[in-house]
């Protein structure tokens, strides 16, 4: 059975069917990280999906681009501190 967005892409490539729920997975995960990355006051400005490579391999990626030095510092920290309370 296909959904909604499958059907409204009839000349879609055979790829572009395959791959819907891998593209909504990672639009879900990126609206996920600019929501926990707001929450930390970080913002990564250039934050995106590669469309164009998932779009050649079927595998989409996050990329988290670049940034300043004060962004990254402050981004380790949150992240070594949700590591240090995630452990047992």
């Amino acid at each position: 059975m296909t959904n909604l967005y499958e059907r409204s892409l009839p000349m879609a490539s055979h790829l572009d069917r395959r791959t819907v729920e891998a593209r909504q997975q990672v639009a879900d995960a990126l609206a996920e990280l600019i929501a926990a990355l707001e929450l930390a006051g970080i913002v990564l400005p250039s934050l995106g999906v590669d469309w164009h490579s998932g779009k050649l391999t079927g595998v989409y990626l996050i990329d988290l681009g670049a940034a300043r030095p004060d962004v990254i510092l402050l981004l380790a920290k949150v992240v070594r501190v949700g590591a240090n309370y995630a452990q047992p």
